[in-house]
């Protein structure tokens, strides 16, 4: 058995609530993966806050 199947199955088996959450951690961590592809792309914090620095004369 898969571990998507044995996680389909184990799904099944929870009350509404359980479901509910584990949907919305589901896509909790879709959304992190989507930000983390980003992140190469993306300045870090510390290059925004030097080009706020710049633009404040600092």
């Amino acid at each position: 058995m898969s571990a998507q199947e044995i996680l389909i199955a184990e799904i099944k088996r929870q009350p509404e609530p359980v479901v509910r959450e584990v949907l919305n951690y589901l896509k909790f961590l879709e959304r992190r993966r989507e930000e983390e592809a980003w992140t190469d792309l993306l300045p870090s914090r510390e290059v925004e806050q030097e080009k706020l620095d710049i633009l404040d004369g600092r």
